[in-house]
């Protein structure tokens, strides 16, 4: 699927996001955001009444088995990655679902209630490059561009999705949750699409895909 195309997908499925207009180098990713937690005070070991960002760090990474749990042990990047895509969207899908039963839709975002996701969407959005890195690679290995064009544009994709899971202003509670189920379609969508070209893949080693580039929101 070309970079044009996936963008148009972008933007149909989860209009109104604006972050879908930009794209940098895969080779140029962004800096992760180091969040430090500060030390207590001696002798108190009381739990803060509510979380704050300087208490989490994005820099510890999930293990294999928590990021594709079907898939971990198995020798497939390119399958850990399929599966770390849905899973790690339903992760945070789940943390913010707590959020809203926790402050109600329509108090979700205010102050501080949304940190929790917030901290999830950016704790997989630096855990996922090293398994996308790794399927590509893969994939070329595999004597297949077109599954990692594909598998590029499903990042692309999962990085939209992330994003979203935020509600937007004035969106009611029954179409959010609308709107956040339908990227499962998508990601089915582009798994069979990985594999199909994988299956279709040549016998000789592919030496160097085109350029490619990433959605960064």
């Amino acid at each position: 699927m070309s970079y044009r195309l996936s963008s148009c997908l972008c933007l149909v499925l989860f209009s109104g996001w604006t972050a879908c207009a930009f794209a940098v180098p895969l080779t140029d990713p962004e800096v992760p955001v180091t969040l430090t937690a500060p030390s207590p005070a001696a002798g108190n070991t009381a739990q803060p009444a509510s979380q704050k960002p300087g208490q989490y760090d994005t820099l510890a990474q999930p293990s294999a088995a928590f990021v594709c749990p079907r898939h971990a042990a198995e020798a497939s990047a390119i399958e850990c990655f399929l599966e770390a895509v849905e899973h790690l969207y339903t992760v945070c899908r789940q943390v913010k679902s707590i959020e809203l039963l926790e402050f109600g839709f329509a108090n979700a975002e205010e102050g501080l209630n949304g940190l929790k996701s917030e901290f999830c969407r950016r704790k997989q959005k630096t855990s996922l490059p090293q398994y996308f890195d790794a399927a590509l690679r893969e994939a070329q290995a595999m004597s297949s561009c077109e599954a990692a064009r594909t598998l590029n544009d499903l990042y692309m994709i999962w990085s939209a999705t992330m994003v979203g899971l935020r509600p937007y202003l004035n969106e009611t509670e029954a179409d959010y949750q609308q709107r956040i189920a339908v990227p499962y379609l998508a990601f089915a969508a582009y798994r069979q699409q990985v594999r199909e070209a994988l299956a279709n893949a040549g016998q000789w080693p592919v030496q160097h895909c085109p350029s490619l580039v990433v959605f960064t929101p």
